[in-house]
């Protein structure tokens, strides 16, 4: 008989998040209730709280607009933070699906918020779209609602503007430092989600607010000198279905719009409200759907028929949301659930292996993520001599020459300056393309590409001694190696100009860089990689106990070997074997060692270091009294301590 399949991770955690979804809407909606409260009508206090009558429905008008915000931030939720080499980078990745959804959901919640806005606000307020005059007057459009719905759409564009730039989308995963030799410390430190509500709260309202009062600065302006005839157009054409007006109501009166300190007060408040509304709605989702993976204590897969099947398809996944919170739930099982570990350790029947292996294989792959990018980034060196295969290779037969031999002048040597106008421009654009193709822009792929042509036409047309004077060419080396330019070396106005803001958008930090090499890209895999080292750490440790066939035992050199070598590679490349690229205007010169040492440490970078470190060095001690018997030995476990800084006594 056929086992029966596991029920998916996936549809686990969708579940434990729609769960989640609920609360933080149930908070969303209590918010729009007080907004409710604050834009009704005031002249009866009990019609003005009590929920079944105008309020309630206000209150559930209003949550459409913070609904809104809550399907764009499950469509474009992710994990781990931007990666991203710049800005242009960056909006390269978001550009156009993420873009148009971000300004399209604010765009309409600014839009249905305004609708409601005007519906509730009293008669003296005058926003009504028609001003109605005496009997023998035709009817005009009222600026004052076309002005406070422009106010609103400036702020979804400005809100919409800070929602990518800061990465609204991101759901954070708190992480605690690693501390060495303490197998008690939790990796994933928990806290009340009130009190992270009550927190997170205030610096949000502050620059929500902040950015509100900015927009009412400005529009006034923007709309006087640029937005009031084409949004004055647009009302006229939808009103013109409903009433009539006259040919000079095509057009707005005057020329200073009626903006007056009570209209831009009234904006004021609107805008503040509707930024409430937004970020508390932010919040919210951020903190709910960022809880731990557990359900009334116990993993999300403990209700599960085959709790370590569904357990182990989330650790295969291919989309990271799920897969971070599958190895989520695995540190939290080697860390605090003693039945779920025996469970893994005695599962040992299992298409696919047993579920250790499974969960090695998974955490082994994540692990060495980190060498394979490293590696990749690293230049490969030219051999430096030839084989003995390659000179027998080299002797090619041919024809009687027809012909003089080829010159043997160096090739790369520069052509004599131009005199006429047109070979000047001429010698100026090829300066500009060659600089172009000499920046470290130059992807590691391409130069690899460009090493392996040239060794191949080389090894037919050079031989074995030309070819290897002519890799010491300086222009070899700026072809296939790294790039030698330096922020220092860059020309004054041009480094000003990358300090700006306007740098912004092609400057290259080494932070971002080094994280994009060690983490991933676009997004980091930060949470998945520390889960990854722990677990596999701690099920080792505990397995000393509670293994009851003594087969986790075997895989204690090779996870030991995998941490030393990640560790070594990774703290290498980190603290000096990545190059600073040449927008990077604002690291430390050379000359200041010190400040550059302490620039090359990147918090995420150094925390899987410590990790890395600290995993190995609890490893390490657990096992000391048996390095003989699981094969621990020479040296292996002499890399082991130098790696986890562990003194042999």
């Amino acid at each position: 008989m056929v086992a029966a399949k596991p029920r998916p991770y996936r549809r686990i955690l969708t579940s434990a998040l729609h769960r989640r979804f609920v609360h933080a809407s149930a908070l969303s909606l209590l918010v729009c209730y007080l907004i409710s409260i604050f834009i009704g009508d005031k002249s009866s206090f009990f019609w003005a709280v009590f929920p079944i009558g105008a309020c309630g429905i206000r209150t559930v008008l209003l949550f459409i607009s913070s609904l809104s915000i809550f399907v764009l931030r499950v469509g474009q939720m992710h994990i781990g933070s931007r990666t991203t080499g710049s800005a242009i980078h960056t909006l390269k990745y978001l550009f156009p699906l993420h873009v148009l959804q971000t300004f399209g959901w604010y765009i309409f919640s600014a839009w249905w918020f305004s609708e409601v806005y005007k519906w509730s606000s009293p008669v003296s307020a005058h926003l009504e779209w028609v001003k109605r005059g005496s009997p023998h007057e035709r009817a005009s459009l009222n600026e004052r609602p076309i002005y406070i719905y422009t106010y609103h759409m400036l702020l979804a564009i400005a809100q919409s503007v800070a929602h990518l730039y800061l990465d609204y989308d991101r759901v954070p995963i708190t992480l605690a430092n690693r501390a060495a030799n303490n197998v008690e410390q939790k990796t994933h430190p928990t806290e009340a989600v009130s009190k992270r509500i009550q927190a997170g709260l205030p610096p949000l309202l502050r620059d929500g607010l902040l950015r509100s009062a900015l927009v009412a600065a400005v529009c006034p302006v923007a709309y006087t000198f640029f937005l009031r005839r084409r949004a004055w157009s647009y009302t006229m054409s939808f009103a013109k279905l409903f009433w009539d007006f006259p040919r000079s109501a095509a057009d707005p009166p005057g020329i200073i719009p009626p903006v007056n300190p009570l209209l831009i007060t009234r904006t004021l408040i609107s805008g503040g409200l509707l930024i409430l509304l937004w970020q508390t709605t932010n919040l919210l989702f951020s903190v709910f759907l960022s809880r731990e993976p557990l359900k009334r204590g116990q993993p999300l897969t403990g209700e599960a028929k085959d709790p370590n099947g569904s357990l182990l398809n989330g650790l295969k996944a291919k989309k990271e949301t799920v897969r971070a919170f599958a190895f989520w739930e695995l540190c939290f099982i080697s860390q605090q659930f003693p039945e779920r570990r025996k469970a893994i350790f005695n599962d040992i029947d299992r298409e696919g292996g047993s579920a250790w292996a499974q969960i090695l294989e998974s955490s082994t792959e994540i692990i060495k993520g980190i060498s394979t990018r490293i590696n990749e980034e690293k230049p490969a060196l030219p051999s430096s001599k030839p084989s003995s295969d390659e000179k027998s290779e080299l002797v090619i037969h041919t024809l009687p020459r027809l012909t003089d031999s080829p010159k043997t002048d160096n090739i790369f040597a520069s052509s004599p300056k131009p005199t006429t106008t047109q070979g000047k421009l001429g010698e100026g654009f090829s300066k500009t393309l060659r600089s172009l193709g000499e920046s470290p822009d130059w992807t590691p792929k391409a130069r690899a590409r460009a090493r392996d042509a040239f060794d191949r036409a080389s090894s037919i047309v050079l031989s074995p001694e030309r070819k290897q004077k002519l890799l010491g060419s300086q222009d070899i080396k700026l072809l296939t190696g790294t790039s030698l330019s330096k922020p220092e070396t860059i020309h004054p106005v041009l480094a000003r100009i990358l300090r700006s803001p306007a740098g912004l958008l092609i400057r290259q930090t080494y932070a971002r860089r080094l994280s994009g090499i060690v983490l991933g890209t676009p997004t980091t895999s930060l949470s998945s990689i520390i889960d990854s080292i722990e677990s596999l750490t701690r099920l080792l440790i505990a397995s000393l106990q509670e293994d009851p066939y003594g087969k986790v035992q075997v895989d204690v050199p090779g996870v030991a070997r995998l941490l030393t070598e990640t560790t070594v590679a990774l703290e290498q490349f980190a603290h000096g074997g990545l190059d600073i690229h040449w927008t990077d205007a604002n690291f430390p010169p050379s000359s200041n060692p010190t400040a550059q040492a302490e620039a090359r440490r990147i918090p995420d970078v150094e925390l899987v270091i410590a990790t890395l470190k600290g995993s190995l060095a609890s490893l390490l001690v657990a096992f000391k009294p048996y390095y003989k018997d699981v094969g621990l030995v020479g040296k292996d476990l002499r890399l082991a301590r130098e790696a986890a800084g562990v003194v042999e006594e």
